[in-house]
C-alpha cells in the first residue's frame, strides 16, 4: 500500500493577513529602489560606460551633501514656506517594514502646523498611531533632509511644482541592507481657508505613547 502524505496548512490569523498585505504594499513601494540598486550593483560587477553613468548619478548625486537632491529640497521648501498655509488636508501612505497600522493610507488634517485629526481612508476610523508618527508636510520635508544629512545610499524625491510639498519619496539608507528602505506618497492635497470657516472640525483621537 502506498501512503501519501498530506500537508495541513493552518489558516492565517487576522494579524498575519494584515502583515502579508503590508508586505505586498512594500513590494510595489520599493520597486524603483530595488531596480536602481540592481543597476548599481551590476555596474560595480561589470563596469561599463552606461554602468558608471548610473553609479555617478545615483550614488554621487543622491549621497553627496552637495548633490542635486539638496538643491531640489531647498527649492521645494522655499515654495512651501512662501505659501504659509493656515491649514491643509492630504492623504498619506507610507511603505516600510513596519506594523500594518503604519502602512495604511491616512487622511490627515493640519491646522497651525499641528496635526488636528487623522483617519484611515479605508474605514474612516481615527488613526491609532502615536501623534509623533502622524506627519505634517514640514515633518516629511524634514525626513528628506535627514536622508540627505545621513548620506543615504539612494534618495529619489519628487515635489509639487507649485506648492512644494513632496509627492513621492523613496529612501534607501544602506546599500546592502534589506530592511531599511522606506517610501511614502502624498496625494489629494487641499489647503484650508480657516478665515472662512465658522467652526473648525474637532480633532480626531490620536494615539498616545512615544514614537516607534
Amino acid at each position: 500500500m502506498k501512503w501519501q502524505s498530506t500537508r495541513v496548512r493552518s489558516p492565517l490569523s487576522k494579524s498575519a493577513e494584515a502583515l502579508a498585505n503590508g508586505i505586498a504594499i512594500l513590494a510595489s513601494g520599493f520597486a524603483v529602489v530595488a531596480g536602481v540598486k540592481a543597476l548599481a550593483r551590476r555596474a560595480v560587477q561589470r563596469p561599463s560606460r552606461a554602468g558608471w553613468l548610473v553609479l555617478t548619478f545615483f550614488v554621487v548625486g543622491c549621497s553627496s551633501p552637495l548633490g542635486p537632491e539638496r538643491d531640489s529640497l531647498a527649492s521645494a521648501r522655499a515654495r512651501w514656506n512662501a505659501l504659509s498655509f493656515d491649514g491643509y488636508t492630504y492623504q498619506f501612505r507610507r511603505a516600510c517594514f513596519c506594523p500594518p497600522e503604519f502602512v495604511r493610507e491616512m487622511r490627515i488634517e493640519v491646522l497651525g502646523d499641528v496635526v488636528n485629526s487623522a483617519i484611515y481612508v479605508d474605514t474612516s476610523e481615527p488613526v491609532t498611531l502615536p501623534a509623533a508618527d502622524i506627519p505634517t508636510i514640514d515633518d516629511l520635508l524634514d525626513e528628506i533632509q535627514t536622508a540627505i544629512d545621513r548620506e543615504a545610499f539612494l534618495l529619489v524625491a519628487t515635489y509639487d511644482q507649485t506648492q512644494g510639498f513632496p509627492t513621492s519619496v523613496s529612501i534607501d539608507f544602506i546599500e546592502f541592507a534589506v530592511d531599511d528602505e522606506m517610501a511614502f506618497t502624498v496625494t489629494a492635497f487641499q489647503p484650508i481657508d480657516t478665515s472662512s470657516q465658522s467652526q473648525l472640525s474637532q480633532p480626531a483621537h490620536l494615539g498616545g505613547g512615544s514614537s516607534k
